[in-house]
């Protein structure tokens, strides 16, 4: 082997930084589509009119295990992050398809010397300051169990995709009066001092009829489905002290030689093995699963067993913990919780919604009140039974007591002088009302010191909104035929 593959330490980094990446892509996409297995459908949706195949959906996830991988191979735990969110990685699939047709249609390209100009240069391939192609090809082949050929496709992908990025964020500048308005916002301060409409006061004065109840329920069924659900046994082999995981992978073993025979008869081959099965609760793709040490993947793992007929042993890479055998024994389908089910919910809602109308009406009159008799705010406190809260200077990124987020709340009282009350605003507990007592303003001459930093700032900013933006067209052009959370 390599020399530089038998120092421990960067060995067991890269190694295990690979493994995620190869066991996780395994496990959701599959290294290669099942021989002979039938896909409940062929396609997954339309991208500015061209069909896109499921392969092309596996093919651009697999691109993007590589991307992450090339991105983050030295950040094991972020790396470990990303590649456990399933939803945010079929997301970044779909958007990898809908960024490589449109580049193909602009007839953007990569040179076969970009391509290796970028892995000779990645830190991943090279010793010492040199690219190694021993341990490139010991990497792809042992470790990734890739061909060079493939590799350098995917790789090919990430750098059109990166260009074509490039493309659309070139001409974006950022002007000095953008600066300033994100530096205030950043910088500037309020004290304030407020009342609170709370809506909890109105709930008690508020009904809800069945016929309100009934019309909800018509109205949002789709928000009250339940997703497919699985029921998936297990048989635990734990190895809790040192020198007894040999022991429990032979028990293992033995029972999973059985099992994969007759795997419907798991009950009556675990009695006469003198074995305990553990039926866990149903479960969602989504929902954490607990009972299972290390589960992992176990959500995705066990959607793709078929029920009572495929048996999977899950084996602790760790000395010390516990090792599985598991099998779904049933699929519930999806369905619609009735009315009775969600009653309870729907009246809060209803509830709720009334009460934040009352507390809005009361606002409204306690705002009039100010403005017609002059009367302030502290008086209306008073009169009202009201608490008259005073805040320390905040900025529009801190936390109001008894509100929440203040963005809107102290951006509102920038609009006002010291003392001048504001409009009813709305907030997550009600309505408040708000007198700015001081404000603390921008130092002009610390502004312009770090105007130049906070250009990137805003530079970056606006670049991701205006390829959010560009996706939102992209988006708006093509169709999905499928969910994929549920991918």
């Amino acid at each position: 082997m390599l020399n530089f593959l038998r120092k421990k330490k960067v060995m067991k980094k890269i190694l295990w930084v690979l493994a995620v990446i190869i066991i996780f892509a395994f496990v959701l996409w599959g290294a290669q589509r099942p021989a002979g297995r039938r896909l409940p459908y062929k396609y997954i949706g339309t991208i500015e009119g061209k069909k896109i195949s499921i392969d092309e959906f596996v093919k651009s996830a697999q691109d993007i295990q590589i991307r992450l991988f090339l991105s983050y191979f030295d950040q094991p735990e972020a790396l470990d992050k990303f590649q456990k969110d399933r939803i945010f990685l079929n997301r970044l699939a779909w958007e990898n398809l809908m960024i490589k047709i449109k580049a193909e249609k602009d007839k953007i390209t990569v040179s076969d010397e970009e391509v290796v100009g970028f892995i000779t240069k990645h830190p991943l391939f090279a010793r010492g300051d040199a690219f190694d192609d021993k341990l490139y090809k010991y990497i792809l082949t042992n470790n990734l169990g890739m061909s060079p050929r493939a590799f350098e496709e995917s790789v090919r992908t990430f750098l059109v995709i990166t260009k074509y990025k490039t493309d659309i964020i070139k001409n974006i500048t950022a002007s000095d009066n953008e600066l300033r308005q994100f530096y205030k916002n950043e910088s500037e301060k309020a004290r304030l001092s407020y009342i609170v409409i709370d809506k909890e006061s109105f709930k008690e004065k508020t009904e809800v009829s069945k016929n309100e109840i009934n019309d909800f329920y018509e109205k949002n069924k789709e928000h009250f489905k339940e997703p497919e659900k699985v029921v998936l046994q297990y048989i635990a082999f734990p190895h809790k002290e040192e020198g007894t995981k040999e022991k429990a992978l032979e028990d293992l073993k033995r029972a999973y030689e059985k099992l994969k025979r007759r795997p419907r008869d798991m009950e009556k081959i675990c009695r006469d093995l003198n074995l305990s099965v553990t039926e866990m609760p149903p479960f969602s793709r989504d929902e954490t699963v607990r009972g299972i040490e290390g589960a992992g993947n176990i959500n995705i793992i066990s959607f793709k067993l078929r029920p009572l007929v495929d048996i999977l042993p899950a084996i602790s890479e760790d000395e010390i913990g516990t090792s599985y055998i598991i099998r779904a024994k049933e699929r519930i389908p999806p369905r619609i919780k009735s009315e009775g089910e969600v009653s309870s919910y729907i009246i809060g809602v209803i509830k709720d919604e009334k009460a934040m109308l009352l507390a809005e009406r009361e606002a409204d009159k306690l705002y009039e009140e100010v403005k017609t008799k002059n009367v302030g705010l502290k008086n209306i406190a008073k009169n009202y039974n009201l608490e008259l809260h005073r805040t320390d200077f905040i900025s529009r990124f801190d936390y109001i007591e008894e509100v929440g987020e203040s963005y809107k709340i102290v951006t509102d009282a920038f609009k006002l002088k010291p003392g001048e009350l504001s409009r009813p605003i709305k907030a997550r507990k009600g309505f408040v009302l708000v007198e700015p007592i001081k404000f603390l303003l921008i130092d002009e001459e610390k502004f312009e010191k770090e105007k130049e930093n906070y250009r990137n700032k805003v530079l970056s900013i606006k670049k991701l909104k205006a390829i959010d933006d560009w996706l939102a067209k992209i988006k708006a052009a093509s169709s999905l035929d499928v969910d994929l959370e549920k991918l």
